[in-house]
């Protein structure tokens, strides 16, 4: 897409970018051997992230609005602040706003909930209800309308992972996740607001279904969406990819992402370990918030390929072949279309 598209000054960096991401999944890959070692990995990316939950905490509380490395809080509408008393916390780099911060928290989330799961002692559910309880307050700090949405859509995806799907644990797990939503306050729920933030998203996702409709084969290029709408990005992940990449760039991430989930399902359909099955459904959870997430925020980063690798190693672990069928082929074309129906829909009724 960058070949046959209009170069610009970022091309060559976008080339170098995704070949860190696919040199950062191999790499964990090749040095996670065992299901300990995946343990240690979560681990690990736990307790960075859960330094995180205490740096917005305390950033939200600090006198001078600024930060641990003196990044200030981010922009906030009316309603924010009437509500919370000033902006919303957002951390530096990749993490440089509210939405894409809140994304850590979102991904931390299942595996945090998971420790509720009934093998788990007393003691651990204790900390992991206090846990909980930090972590729900950073996600409510940093004011992400999407994030919030993505937490929701983490609880409900948990809870039906804990049941047998019936008819009723549907309707109660929906009216559940409903019930939060209509509980949070406006500044997280509300469609609109004063700067036109969820308004002008909308016009940006019109714009990248029309570059590929322009442009199916090869979209308008890796790194050009700002450049076609001379406005904003996509704030959506799916539709930037579909945009700036055509149908075969679109087709490609689904599969990466569908590949995943097929890693996942097998390790947990191999495996007789409570423990073992926890870990693989707290990650498949934890790839859906990110998804979720990515709706609403461009979410192209390291973050996302290092969850995708942790998908790999659990397919390795599972000692069975993943590939890739003819089904799935038709399964991912029917999706695209789909998409782009449901997408179309919106826009219809959004205006």
């Amino acid at each position: 897409s960058i070949l046959v598209n209009d170069k610009h000054a970022n091309s060559l960096n976008i080339g170098i970018l995704y070949f860190k991401y696919f040199l950062l999944f191999k790499l964990i890959v090749a040095s996670v051997a065992d299901f300990n070692a995946f343990k240690r990995v979560v681990f690990f990316l736990l307790f960075l992230i859960f330094i995180l939950v205490v740096e917005s905490i305390d950033h939200k509380s600090a006198i001078d609005g600024l930060g641990w490395v003196g990044q200030p809080l981010g922009w906030a509408d009316e309603e924010v602040i009437q509500q919370s008393g000033s902006g919303r916390t957002q951390w530096i780099n990749i993490f440089d706003g509210p939405g894409v911060f809140c994304v850590l928290f979102t991904i931390a989330l299942p595996f945090v909930i998971h420790f509720f799961d009934k093998h788990y002692s007393i003691v651990t559910k204790s900390l992991a209800a206090v846990s909980l309880w930090f972590l729900g307050l950073a996600i409510y700090y940093t004011g992400s309308r999407g994030g919030f949405l993505a937490s929701v859509v983490c609880m409900f995806a948990y809870v039906l992972s804990r049941s047998r799907l019936s008819v009723k644990q549907l309707i109660l797990a929906s009216s559940a996740s409903l019930l939060i939503f209509m509980m949070a306050p406006a500044f997280l729920t509300s469609t609109s607001d004063s700067h036109g933030s969820a308004q002008h998203r909308v016009d940006m996702w019109k714009e990248g279904v029309e570059m590929m409709q322009f442009n199916p084969v090869f979209g308008v290029g890796k790194g050009n969406f700002l450049n076609y709408t001379g406005r904003l990005i996509a704030h959506n992940s799916a539709i930037e990819i579909m945009g700036e990449t055509g149908a075969p760039g679109f087709f490609l991430w689904i599969s990466l992402i569908m590949l995943a989930f097929k890693c996942i399902y097998s390790f947990h359909q191999n495996t007789e370990d409570l423990n073992e099955k926890s870990y693989a459904i707290a990650l498949a959870i934890s790839i859906i918030g990110y998804l979720a997430s990515s709706m609403f925020v461009t979410l192209e980063y390291e973050t996302f390929y290092f969850l995708l690798a942790l998908a790999a190693i659990l397919g390795r672990l599972s000692d069975q072949e993943i590939a890739f069928k003819k089904t799935d082929f038709y399964f991912i074309a029917a999706l695209i279309v789909s998409w782009v129906i449901i997408l179309k829909g919106f826009f219809k009724i959004y205006n």
